[in-house]
């Protein structure tokens, strides 16, 4: 054999070892210790950061590393939105038509290729899954293996948030500035386009408390409270600016076991907490790849223990905050955690 392909087979030999190592699963970390906000009274620690690409874990990885950064082998074109289910996260990825279940031990499914052409929203029904698919202009019902079960609603204008309220799913219909009641096969509609009290201007995000609806209104630059029941408006707070607390494209809302309204701004690059009166608590983040900066902040889902799920979707990864109640360092339990 010629001493010049030796080098050559070494150096394949080499490469298909590496390629091989960085496509095992790896079970995600049970604890971590990331920077707390604000410093001074802490109340939100980032707990972990989950890289959903591979590529992403070749920039910073040793610098994450102590944080407890995790990567899922499987490639995300551009994660948007998340919610979970149990311990697992739920997180649809528009750029990549599929929507994938990651458990804390690192197992992943996926939605069959081709049932969704753009899922932007993802939510939890009693033991179900609702995801929306803004380009096909329909809702899907999943079970917990992401197997079709049924479509909701078709011929929808960009539906996008979701959300879930006694036996009703509610769903932003962006592209007519509206949001759809779905129950027993009928379809309500509350709101209108507008900028008064109880419109909307391109919504794109919903949550609940159980009492009402939080609505992300983007274009009127501000977070709606309304009744769901007839739509009623509650209450509304934000407006467009870059300082904190104001609201210029919001992407994502949801709401925490404490009542705090956590929303994700796109266009700030900056995930912020508000009081349900509107009164701003906390803003965390700026733009970049580090430890609590974003790059295109998207869907936020609260569970019950206290953790929150943030998109970072250009940075393809989910970055984790817990909530803390107590001392610095106190956090809510789980049987496994990310």
């Amino acid at each position: 054999m010629s001493t010049r392909v030796l080098p050559v087979l070494w150096l394949i030999t080499l490469v298909i070892s590496t390629v091989g190592c960085a496509s095992r699963m790896h079970p995600l970390p049970q604890t971590t210790s990331g920077p707390t906000w604000p410093t001074e009274h802490p109340r939100v620690r980032l707990e972990a950061i989950i890289e959903l690409d591979r590529s992403a874990m070749r920039k910073g990885a040793g610098m994450r590393r102590w944080l407890g950064v995790t990567e899922i082998p499987q490639s995300f074109r551009r994660p948007y939105g998340v919610t979970w289910r149990d311990g697992d996260l739920v997180v649809a990825d528009p750029g990549s038509g599929r929507v994938a279940r990651i458990a804390p031990t690192g197992k992943i499914s996926y939605s069959e290729r081709g049932l969704f052409r753009q899922p932007i929203g993802v939510a939890v029904c009693d033991e179900a899954l609702v995801v929306s698919d803004a380009e096909a202009g329909r809702v899907a019902l999943l079970d917990g293996q992401l197997r079709l079960l049924r479509w909701l609603v078709e011929d929808v204008q960009r539906p996008t948030g979701l959300a879930c309220r006694d036996g009703r799913v509610y769903v932003v219909e962006t592209g007519r500035h509206r949001i759809l009641v779905l129950k027993d096969g009928e379809v309500e509609v509350l709101g209108e386009r507008g900028a008064g009290p109880g419109e909307f201007n391109f919504p794109t995000s919903l949550t609940t408390d159980g009492e009402s609806l939080w609505v992300g209104d983007a274009l009127n630059f501000r977070v709606q409270r309304i009744d769901p029941e007839d739509g009623s408006p509650l209450g509304d707070f934000g407006r467009v600016g870059d300082a904190p607390g104001e609201t210029p494209r919001i992407k994502g809302v949801a709401v925490d076991r404490n009542g705090h309204l956590w929303v994700s701004d796109g266009y700030l690059d900056r995930v912020s907490l508000y009081d349900p009166r509107g009164r701003l608590l906390i803003s965390i983040g700026s733009t970049g790849s580090g430890e609590g900066e974003f790059s295109f902040p998207a869907g936020i889902a609260a569970h019950p223990d206290g953790r929150v799920a943030v998109v970072d979707s250009f940075n393809r990864r989910l970055q984790i905050f817990q909530v803390l109640d107590g001392e610095p360092g106190e956090a809510g339990s789980a049987d496994e955690r990310w």
